[in-house]
């Protein structure tokens, strides 16, 4: 074991080494960045609690997302990476069951301003943060899962070292020591979603300030142990309970990239119900009139299974717990013809309660991830059948810019606002800095505003 390259080594080596990634990984990157962006500012009334930390007696060099105020880069991190994470809009890695980009973005945000890098070294750590933790989560993420574990919450803190070391500009060595230092904070249960408690923004806002404080430390010089990852009692045995060594973490590395693979969500639910949300609003289109007597929606066996999805209520315990359940959140699209973040909170409406006992959850393991199947029988005696054979949510950047502006009055605030933050995303590329970036959030986020 000693003797063998780690995992935290080469991709430590990757992250220092690497010339800048290829320009269809920097557009992803921006895409994802507008989309991030936007359903922060449309939750910053939602999470105030780690903003109200953050700024209790600490200042420093970091923008809040939420107010302009600015504080520690760590504190920035968790609680802009909170922020992020509560509308359950962040962006989605099917590959490592996990939300990149709350954590990433929050991460590089805070560092990139606190360093004054350039925007094109801040959207370059973007990109290796989402390598980073593509590539760590996604041999195991099944087995962390059955374990109990939130992946994405496991996996979070290494894509925000990985951004963080970006541009810190730490040679591989150190950043190896980032990456293995995370591994002594990596956590997070999936026991949020049984309950419906309120703390799992926090998963990903903590990610965030793990990986920066993980690469202040390895700038600083702490060092860690070379194997914390695939080691005999490293995390993957300790939190996904194996005794192999991952095989895609290092597949085609410099090659294929994990930025390609992340997508958005539409709508304000798990990532699971993003395909099933969209194709149940197109089908109810051709309802005209009848009711619904019953609905089956037919999900791969490791999405059906996952905490929270086959939750028919009716004792919804809060918001997380609707977000996570299909059958919840099928019944506002077939009631009202949306899901709105709103529509979550309406616990007892009795008309959405009596559509979430028709609908079904089954499981088919002729099903792929992120592919599904409804089918509904209604009364005048029509059945009503569609498919997602391919996960959604890649949208290019003009359809990224189309959504900021529908999000616009969620967020509190006139379109051209959202017009002027996208337009200064959009040439991120060639910004000496992050002032006119967070000038723009700061425009949209400000009550006065």
């Amino acid at each position: 074991m000693t003797d063998r390259p780690s995992l935290t080594g080469t991709i430590g080596a990757f992250i220092a080494q690497s010339p800048q990634p290829p320009a269809e990984t920097i557009e992803r990157a921006r895409i994802n960045l507008v989309h991030n962006l936007s359903v922060a500012l449309a939750a910053r009334t939602r999470e105030t609690v780690a903003h109200r930390v953050a700024v209790d007696g600490r200042s420093g060099p970091s923008t809040l997302i939420a107010s302009g105020k600015r504080t520690t880069p760590d504190w920035a991190a968790l609680a802009n990476g909170a922020l992020m994470a509560i509308r359950s809009q962040d962006d989605t890695h099917l590959a490592s069951t996990s939300h990149p980009g709350a954590p990433i973005t929050a991460a590089a945000l805070a560092v990139a301003e606190a360093r004054g890098a350039s925007g094109r070294d801040f959207l370059d750590a973007l990109v290796f943060g989402y390598e980073t933790l593509g590539r760590i989560g996604r041999d195991f993420d099944k087995e962390v899962s059955a374990r109990g574990f939130r992946a994405a919450a496991v996996w979070a803190g290494f894509g925000a070292a990985g951004a963080a070391a970006r541009l810190r500009h730490l040679d591989g060595v150190a950043a190896g020591h980032a990456l293995a230092l995370v591994t002594h904070q990596a956590g997070g249960l999936l026991q949020v979603w049984r309950e419906g408690s309120a703390e799992f923004p926090y998963h990903l806002g903590f990610g965030a300030r793990n990986g920066v404080v993980a690469a202040e430390l390895a700038a600083a010089g702490a060092t860690a142990g070379r194997h914390m990852l695939e080691g005999e009692d490293g995390l993957y045995a300790a939190a996904a309970g194996v005794d192999r060594q991952p095989v895609e973490a290092l597949e085609a590395l410099g090659e294929t990239w994990q930025v390609m693979e992340v997508t958005v969500k539409s709508f304000p639910c798990c990532a699971v119900l993003q395909g099933p949300m969209g194709l149940v609003l197109s089908l109810a289109e051709d309802i005209r009139g009848a009711t619904v007597e019953r609905c089956v929606l037919s999900l791969n066996p490791f999405e059906a299974n996952f905490p929270g999805i086959d939750n028919p209520g009716p004792d919804f315990a809060s918001a997380t717990a609707t977000k996570m359940s299909a059958q919840f959140c099928l019944g506002v699209g077939l009631l009202d013809g949306r899901l709105a973040l709103d529509d979550l909170h309406r616990l007892t409406d009795p008309d959405i309660l009596r559509l979430a006992a028709r609908i079904a959850v089954e499981r088919d393991e002729g099903l792929e991830e992120r592919q599904c199947r409804i089918e509904m029988q209604l009364s005048d005696g029509r059945t009503l059948r569609g498919s997602v054979d391919k996960a959604v949510g890649q949208p290019d950047f003009d359809e990224a810019r189309a959504f900021a502006l529908r999000m616009a009055p969620e967020i509190g605030t006139e379109e051209r606002k959202i017009a002027r933050l996208v337009d200064e995303i959009e040439r991120l590329h060639d910004a000496p800095n992050l002032d006119r970036l967070f000038a723009a959030v700061t425009a949209v986020g400000t009550e006065s505003n």
